[in-house]
């Protein structure tokens, strides 16, 4: 038989406080990792403090991997503040029972409180232990620091008061973990306590791999001593400048100091100063900020030493990092740095600049053994592994015993006296602390298409997926329909009625744990309304999958009306601040958004999938009667079938058949579809041509028998879209057996899979249509074949085997992750700073216009926008539009002056990435012709800083 694994709860809140961007949360994250693939197969839990939300949610992010989403609980203290700001005050006190409560509730082997002296200035609560614990418990040690400097961080009463009370609660723990033989001796000293064990620390796995993967020194050339850390007291940093004054003058000239680590606007004013008071160089500081690891290692590597100068370290993680790197560390003689160094060669006195100042011309000189250091650095990697720290964890966690379990009345009689208006409150903390049970549930947002269904094709979409999931009389308890249109909150319906839900309290939706909301929708106008709901999902540990149909808005806005790029940008945003996943509805568009995710560095992982829409043939099958033929049935016809708006290129196949026609070939071109916004133009052209009647057919309303017709007697569908997400169009020409001649785009050649056969031409291009539609003439008839394709409802099978059966096409990982990062921050957004040189390079090139707006009040111009540089384009600067890239243009005359420069610009609606294309429009006012202007002078511009030249002329 084999044993129980052994279920260790561990108290998470460091994770969620500041301690998660210092070294306490870097050490348990990685203990927790090195536990999590333990051989002895230890079961974690690891609880959260709902009180800080936006902190919980960054926290299961950076947990995902390591502890199972369903063993991630979330309990809710209640405090004033921190305990150093507002003492141990009765709500503290409640807090941390009921804590002890969440603990007996979950029953764990052993419970471990993985930084006992959290919530010195936060509303953090750490678990003390104690007898009223039905579990066996265990804390950390760290180090005693402000025990030893107590005039530095027990500057008053209050303070004081919290350490010492924080130090003894380690009595209330059956076993204490200390990360060094010095914080051991520590420990011992200052709590009078031997129930100790030294399980040290370790370099992680994932460090050592970056090390064995970067290999360049570095790509500053110069020498530089590197520093990471922040500026706190007992760093000690102000001995660096004092030592660097002192080091030979040429050795000043040639050497920087860069410090690698998260330093606000005034330290850095204040330091600098320090440094420059010393007679040294303002050029010879260098403030890298906080860094990812792979930029760390590369620091590490180019740096001719580290600096370790602390006056007290309880370990002293960035000394071994170092040495791993093969990299000496300079490190002060205190503390645990010199057992983590391992040679005394380069130890100085914290207090002495001079005795620095030595140490740095030793290394400058190049006096150290190399192969002395690469010994060192393999010793040091394998001395210091968490394989190691995970075996002495587990060894001591395997030596406790049982405890008894602790009555409940002891937890309530532990309460004290409570008052009269505060007996609800204190009811509800205890409520709250106990861990709720996941109970599985499917939430599809359907509330746009609930509300209006304006019949377009992502209602469609909507409609069908919620007909085949929730059908009439259906009552599945996991799966609802979900509804929000305002403040009141969210609705739910068990079927589909087309309807909105009633706002009533019973089915009103809370979100519980076990929660996988589904935003089905075209939610975009409503997205400002979301996070209240999908906030507390999130801390519950639910999923959030937001659905894409395109990336249109975003790359081509040129083909949008004009308000819809902005609130779609704006939801797409929202949807990557709170989504844990989306689906989209091709592979095209999911590979699309990889790349734009990419291209922003987008700092958190995100599941990634697609799945296929469904299509209905049955209406087409068995058609009444036919639809009005031409005169001619043996002529080749070839079908367009879609809305007509901009982006779907009817302007691009009227102009490959004119072509076609004044060259004498004797083809057919059918058009069906509504006329849509902004194409007024096109369809008066088409209504007036010669041909109209004859070889061009304009058919806008056909139900779906004739449009069965249309496509059995056809030859070849055309798609000529400039961009999609789909191309439903397409599919349906495959079950009639009919090849496709497609634009190509990425879409277009997945679905284009499901065709008889297809044919790809350059988007935008009536000369390559043309081309293409002369070749399929020539070409022998493709054999009429059906192609499968799936039906609504296997679509809404798929749909669901992804999102709540997690079978996604990939996760996207960062590739320098920011794991502490607020959620709002969506990596490279935003222009920083001025661009210059390569940093603007790119393309324009004319699209299509100048044509007449719907209105007539303007001339409208479509343009491709490529950018060649390695930078990442925005329309917004660091907090508005200065130094924003858009694009604007400059009237000129008949005679080439331009005489017009105030104009309206165009905007990218979120980012234009390296490499990438985007469609762009500038409306003309349409007086500019009667006041002179024969032509525009199309350009980029950064605003408040210039043009960037090159401008593409177009004639009016």
């Amino acid at each position: 038989m084999t044993s129980q694994p052994l279920r260790l709860w561990v108290d998470g809140q460091c994770l969620q406080t500041h301690s998660r961007k210092r070294g306490i949360g870097r050490y348990v994250l990685d203990l927790l990792r090195a536990l999590s693939t333990h051989e002895s197969r230890i079961e974690l839990l690891v609880s959260l403090n709902a009180a800080m939300p936006e902190a919980t949610i960054a926290a299961r992010s950076l947990l995902s991997g390591i502890v199972p989403s369903d063993r991630i609980y979330v309990w809710h203290g209640k405090v004033e503040g921190g305990e150093a700001d507002y003492g141990h005050t009765t709500w503290r006190s409640r807090s941390e029972l009921a804590l002890v409560h969440h603990v007996n509730k979950l029953n764990p082997d052993v419970a471990l409180s993985a930084s006992p002296f959290e919530g010195a200035v936060d509303p953090a609560v750490p678990f003390l232990g104690g007898s009223l614990a039905a579990v066996r418990t265990a804390a950390i040690f760290y180090d005693a620091i402000p025990f030893r400097f107590p005039d530095k961080y027990m500057r008053d009463p209050r303070q004081r008061e919290y350490f010492y009370r924080r130090l003894s609660s380690y009595k209330n723990f059956d076993l204490v973990f200390t990360i060094s033989d010095f914080s051991s001796r520590e420990f011992r000293h200052f709590s009078g306590l031997t129930n100790e064990l030294c399980i040290g620390t370790g370099i992680s796995e994932s460090f050592v791999n970056l090390i064995s993967d970067n290999t360049e020194k570095g790509k500053n050339s110069e020498k530089y001593i590197l520093y990471v850390g922040g500026l706190d007291w007992r760093k000690n940093l102000a001995i660096i400048p004092a030592a660097f004054q002192r080091i030979s003058k040429s050795l000043q000239e040639c050497l920087a100091f860069v410090i690698a680590g998260e330093i606000n606007a005034s330290e850095k004013s204040e330091y600098s100063s320090i440094w420059q008071s010393h007679g040294l160089s303002a050029d010879r500081i260098v403030f890298a900020g906080a860094v990812d690891d792979r930029t760390l290692v590369r620091l590490y590597k180019g740096a001719i030493a580290l600096i370790q100068p602390s006056f007290m370290e309880g370990f002293g993680l960035t000394a071994l990092e170092a040495i791993a790197c093969g990299t000496p560390a300079i490190a002060a003689r205190a503390g645990a740095v010199p057992e983590v160094v391992g040679d005394d060669a380069l130890l100085f006195d914290p207090m002495s600049p001079l005795d620095l100042a030595e140490k740095i011309e030793t290394v400058a000189a190049g006096k150290l053994d190399a192969k002395k250091l690469k010994e060192l650095a393999q010793d040091r990697i394998d001395t210091f592994s968490w394989r190691n720290v995970a075996d002495h964890v587990v060894q001591g966690l395997q030596g406790l015993g049982r405890r008894t379990a602790v009555p409940q009345l002891e937890l309530v009689e532990a309460l004290g006296t409570i008052k009269e208006n505060e007996q609800e409150d204190v009811s509800t903390l205890m409520a709250l602390a106990e861990p709720e049970a996941a109970r599985p549930r499917l939430l599809v947002d359907a509330s746009a298409t609930l509300i209006d269904d304006h019949r377009t094709g992502i209602q469609r979409v909507v409609r069908r997926i919620c007909e085949s999931m929730f059908p009439q009389g259906s009552r599945d308890e996991d799966k609802y329909i979900s509804f929000c249109d305002d403040t009141s909150g969210w609705y739910f319906a068990r079927e589909w009625t087309g309807r909105p839900p009633s706002k009533q309290k019973s089915n009103r939706l809370r979100p519980q744990t076990g929660d996988t909301v589904l935003m089905l929708d075209s939610s975009w106008p409503f997205h400002t309304l979301h996070p209240a709901f999908l906030r507390p999902v999130l801390l519950k540990g639910g999923d959030v999958i937001s659905c894409l149909y395109d990336t249109v808005p975003l790359r081509s806005a040129a083909f949008c009306h004009e308000g819809m790029p902005p609130i779609f940008s704006a939801w797409f945003q929202t949807s990557l601040i709170y989504s844990t996943g989306i689906i989209c509805i091709s592979r095209a568009v999911a590979d699309e958004l990889l790349d734009l995710l990419a291209g922003i560095r987008f700092p958190r992982r995100m599941k990634i999938g697609y799945w296929q829409l469904g299509a209905d043939f049955a209406t087409m099958d068995s058609p009444p009667e036919p639809i009005r033929r031409s005169k001619d049935a043996a002529r080749p016809r070839f079908l367009m079938v879609g809305t007509l708006e901009p982006r779907k290129g009817h302007r691009v196949a009227l102009e490959a058949f004119e072509a076609l026609w004044a060259e004498g070939v004797d083809a057919e071109l059918i058009i069906v579809g509504k006329i849509g916004w902004g194409i007024s133009h096109l369809a008066q052209r088409i209504r007036n041509h010669a041909e109209f009647g004859k070889r061009l057919h304009l058919h806008e309303k056909v139900g779906d028998s004739e449009l069965g017709v249309l496509y059995e007697t056809c030859d070849a569908l055309i798609a000529a879209s400039f961009a999609e997400g789909f191309g439903l169009p397409i599919v349906e020409a495959g079950h009639f057996g009919k090849p496709v001649l497609a634009s190509d785009i990425p879409v277009f050649r997945e679905v284009g899979k499901g065709a008889a056969a297809a044919h790809f031409f350059e988007v935008g291009s009536p000369a390559a249509l043309a081309t293409e539609v002369k070749s399929f003439l020539k070409s022998a008839p493709t054999a009429s074949r059906e192609t499968p394709w799936p039906t609504w409802s296997e679509s809404a099978a798929q749909l669901q085997d992804v999102v709540v059966g997690q079978r996604w096409y990939k996760v996207y990982e960062p590739q320098s992750p920011r794991p502490f990062a607020p959620p709002t921050d969506l990596g490279d957004t935003r222009i920083a700073a001025v661009l210059e040189g390569d940093q603007r390079a790119h393309r324009l090139e004319l699209v299509e216009g100048p044509y007449k707006t719907d209105d007539g009040t303007a001339l409208k111009i479509v343009v491709s926008v490529t950018n060649l540089s390695g930078t990442v384009w925005s329309s917004f600067g660091p907090t508005d539009r200065y130094l924003g890239i858009v694009l604007g243009y400059y009237a000129v005359d008949i005679a080439g002056e331009r005489f017009q420069y105030d104009n309206a610009r165009s905007h990218i609606p979120f980012v234009l990435a390296p490499g990438d294309t985007h469609y762009m429009a500038l409306n003309i006012p349409a007086s500019l012709k009667e006041r002179g202007g024969a032509f525009v002078d199309i350009e980029l511009v950064q605003e408040g800083v210039s043009w960037f030249g090159n401008a593409l002329r177009v004639s009016l």
